[in-house]
């Protein structure tokens, strides 16, 4: 089986949820996009604490992995961190819990101050996470308003990429010529660019980088004077 196997084909929909036979436990299975690829992902939550192996490159891996829980269910939590980039936290060691459905992040902080991010899914996986932790750990339920830092993240990464491929579209532009000729590896796109950059100029080039990069330094103000609600629970340290 190669890196490239379909995941669909690992689990049986992109997202999955088992239980024991005793109902005590449950086990999510989902997956996520990064890029052109997809990574995959895998949690136990019981009521000793949260097992979890993150950001699978490989789908054999999950193949693996969730046949072995299949066939020995009661000792999932052991059989996800017995993996070499498996983690498991255990109840006592769980200071908090938090999910911010308007940004999408869901945080696991241990009593040492550690976060853990978990990655969402294609089917709201985070919130799914976040109710099954509520029903098999319990905790102190509560709301409030996102930090300013948890909110500007996402739209200062956006505003940096932005910045930096619309100055590389100016440039190119700038450099367009109809009359060169390309030749070696990536010859096509090299055409392409050149042509884009030549059709478009660097002053209409500019302008549409400009708006996007103010689209989205609107929308990052918004979120900031409307702060997203951010549920959490609190454990308490024995």
């Amino acid at each position: 089986m190669t890196d490239d196997h379909n995941p669909e084909e690992v689990v049986p929909s992109e997202s999955a949820e088992v239980t024991t036979p005793e109902n005590d436990a449950s086990v999510m299975v989902w997956s996520s996009s990064s890029g052109e690829s997809k990574l995959l992902h895998a949690m136990q939550i019981d009521e000793t604490g949260i097992a979890w192996l993150l950001n699978i490159s490989k789908p054999k891996i999950l193949e693996e992995l969730i046949g072995r829980i299949n066939e020995n269910p009661d000792q999932a939590t052991s059989i996800i961190s017995a993996e070499s980039k498996g983690k498991f936290l255990p109840r006592e060691q769980l200071a908090r819990v938090s999910y911010t459905e308007g940004l999408s992040q869901l945080l696991i902080i241990d009593t040492d101050g550690k976060k853990h991010k978990v990655t969402d899914g294609e089917e709201g996986e985070q919130r799914q996470i976040f109710e099954a932790v509520r029903q098999h750990l319990g905790g102190d339920a509560g709301e409030e308003e996102a930090d300013a830092w948890s909110v500007m993240q996402g739209p200062l990464l956006g505003l940096v990429i932005t910045a930096a491929a619309g100055g590389f579209m100016v440039f190119l532009a700038t450099e367009a010529d109809p009359n060169k000729e390309f030749t070696g590896r990536r010859r096509g796109m090299k055409q392409l660019l050149n042509w884009l950059g030549y059709t478009i100029g660097p002053t209409w080039m500019g302008v549409i980088a400009g708006t996007i990069f103010l689209g989205i330094f609107a929308y990052m103000i918004m979120q900031l004077v409307k702060r997203p609600v951010r549920e959490f629970l609190a454990f308490k340290t024995v």
